[in-house]
């Protein structure tokens, strides 16, 4: 099946080939528009080897192929089984075998074939909710998925920490009010955050989400990047987002 970010019709044409996504049949758990934003952020720093941690369907690994000419591979990780079959499923069917490979495991731990401290930028669209926080959703996937249930933020900084590479970068997204939390597991890892920007749902509306860039080099405090605003006028993604999406069938 195909499908876009929040199941969106998407209109417009980036020239073939576009991305087909399959996604888990009703009721598993599918990925949102934050996978969208994140991949527009992480982009510009995306060269040589990739790591997505939770990869999901795959849809980051594509969504930056797709964005960056300088992504020579990349390796997404993922522990649940039909979220796996369907990452591996999309990197065949958009002819993306030979650069890209959904993994299983856990990345709390050792992944296997995935080599400590190799790649140039590590992704993540982790789950946003706290764990004990908010509604707990009965779908066990979309409850792994959406909630902290198998992986802590700080265990999410620990595997980016492990697996990056000596210059590398990391990048996430999560609920703009995670953001303390967010530079204080970056600075338990020895990771400086180089860069981040608030998206904001609507112009003159407080931000909902947070985008973050930490590396393993350099000094000084966190960029603030211009906000993302990510819906304009009739309630369209604004450009940098409608772009984006135009990348899919």
């Amino acid at each position: 099946m195909t499908a876009s970010p929040g199941n969106r019709p998407v209109s417009g044409s980036a020239g073939p080939p576009r991305l087909s996504i399959r996604q888990p049949e009703a009721g598993g758990y599918r990925f949102s528009i934050d996978s969208v934003l994140l991949a527009g952020f992480a982009a510009p720093h995306c060269r040589g080897t990739v790591l997505d941690l939770g990869t999901g369907c795959g849809i980051l690994l594509l969504l930056l192929s797709k964005l960056s000419t300088e992504t020579v591979s990349g390796a997404g990780v993922e522990r649940q089984e039909e979220l796996l079959a369907c990452a591996r499923e999309n990197v065949r069917a958009n002819g993306f075998e030979d650069s890209l490979r959904a993994v299983e495991g856990d990345f709390r731990g050792e992944i296997p074939g995935v080599e400590r401290g190799a790649f140039d930028l590590v992704v993540s669209n982790p789950p946003y909710g706290r764990l004990g926080r908010g509604r707990r959703n009965p779908d066990p996937g979309k409850e792994a998925a959406r909630h902290e249930v198998a992986c802590s933020l700080p265990e999410l900084f620990a595997a980016a920490r492990r697996y990056l590479a000596p210059r590398g970068r990391f990048a996430l997204i999560l609920p703009a009010d995670r953001l303390p939390e967010i530079m204080d597991c970056a600075r338990r890892e020895g990771l400086r955050g180089e860069s981040f920007r608030a998206v904001r749902p609507r112009e003159g509306s407080p931000p909902n989400r947070i985008l973050y860039c930490a590396s393993r080099e350099g000094s000084g405090a966190a960029r603030a990047l211009p906000p993302l605003v990510l819906h304009g006028v009739r309630e369209k993604y604004c450009p940098e987002v409608e772009r984006i999406c135009r990348l899919f069938r």
